[in-house]
């Protein structure tokens, strides 16, 4: 922070070092007013006044980065603010760091976009990164120091996925999985049911595993034949309780009877607990209790191990969400909106991730069409209508 309280709590200076002469200069009043800052705020904002007008700064990606850590991210839980300087240090700071930011252009990223694509970074992971200086670049242009943002016209390269890349168990490895669990889980039998109601409420509700552990009772609607959850929050990396799902507002299933008997399961499995909280947790810590939640590496461990045991692909806990859509797709018969519906998703989205799940009713269709007698359609595609020879 360059923006400092003054010793006697009256107001605030800011220090200003000039990148260029390396000089610092100690502004104690707002020449405008020729008052102290009443305000961090009003230091802050006469500090980039300062910078951009005063020192005639022309700033470095470096130097742009640590103003938008310093302001963005500081406030926030330190993991988002160390992430950031991870993907910055590893892929950004050699290739761009010195730079000045009024000298980028869209070539830069697309240098930058080929050499990570060569190392064999994925074209997901390449695009979260210039993704990620487009974000610091608008920062900057929000904030007085670069007028415009020099990469903003470039697009992202283009993702194209394959049915290998969906990580998924059809319903009936799941049920392997699911079967295995007290033999690969026997010398713990507290632990077994706990894994079953966890991955068999994950794989029917296709819910991520940051919504599940969030997950209270007072979310949850239960009736004699029906019953509703409210998917209204998600767990961020420190447990802290973030307010929608991770990629957007919540949303509300209404439970098939399958689920909805697993729930009742569930609760009634936790009610005979002496410390059992109605208001707590579904899927408490197995060591802390009802007021804390399962822990994050929990659920992708029991995945890992249970996949081994039984010679079968590590899909990791988000896969049970994609094993559901095999299931609603493949084995229910649903079309893609009503699919993306009970998932809480786009038809975009379904379409985009899950194609290969939905060849059968393609299929279907290709049958439909040839199974209509269309006259018109046979007289145009005569064998002799493209014969060469004919005159």
């Amino acid at each position: 922070m360059s923006q400092y309280k003054n010793t006697n709590g009256d107001g605030w200076y800011i220090k200003v070092t000039n990148p260029r002469t390396k000089k610092s200069t100690t502004i104690r009043t707002n020449p405008k007013t020729g008052q102290r800052f009443s305000t961090k705020k009003e230091a802050k904002e006469y500090e980039m006044y300062y910078l951009k007008h005063k020192v005639n700064l022309s700033m470095t990606m470096d130097e742009l980065f640590i103003k938008y850590i310093d302001t963005q991210l500081s406030p926030r839980e330190n993991y988002s603010a160390t992430k950031s300087k991870s993907w910055y240090n590893t892929h950004i700071k050699k290739k761009l760091g010195k730079r000045k930011i009024t000298s980028l252009k869209l070539s830069d990223l697309e240098s930058l976009a080929r050499d990570m694509l060569d190392n064999g970074y994925s074209i997901h992971y390449i695009n979260k990164m210039t993704t990620n200086i487009k974000t610091v670049l608008n920062y900057g242009v929000s904030h007085g120091f670069i007028e415009t943002n020099p990469v903003s016209g470039y697009r992202s390269m283009k993702e194209i996925k394959t049915s290998d890349e969906i990580k998924y168990w059809t319903p009936r490895e799941f049920q392997k999985v699911i079967d295995s669990i007290s033999e690969c889980y026997n010398e713990n039998k507290t632990d077994i049911k706990y894994i079953r109601f966890f991955l068999i409420f994950g794989y029917l509700t296709g819910a991520r595993k940051g919504e599940i552990r969030a997950l209270k009772w007072n979310q949850i609607e239960l009736n004699e034949d029906s019953g509703v959850i409210h998917f209204d929050y998600h767990l961020g990396p420190s447990n802290n309780i973030i307010k929608g799902r991770k990629n957007g507002n919540g949303y509300i299933l209404h439970l098939d009877s399958s689920t909805l008997l697993l729930t009742k399961q569930i609760k009634e499995h936790f009610s005979r607990y002496d410390n059992f909280d109605p208001n707590g947790f579904v899927f408490p810590s197995l060591t802390s209790g009802f007021s804390f939640p399962l822990g994050a590496e929990t659920p992708r461990r029991w995945i890992k191990e249970l996949a081994e045991y039984n010679n079968l692909k590590n899909i990791t806990f988000h896969g049970l969400r994609h094993s559901l859509v095999c299931y609603l797709a493949t084995e229910v018969k649903l079309f893609p909106y009503e699919v993306a519906d009970r998932i809480g998703d786009t038809v975009e989205v379904v379409l985009k991730h899950y194609y290969q799940f939905f060849q059968e009713s393609r299929i279907k269709v290709a049958n439909t069409i040839s199974n209509h007698e269309n006259k018109y359609f046979k007289e145009m595609i005569k064998e002799e209508t493209f014969d060469d020879n004919k005159e």
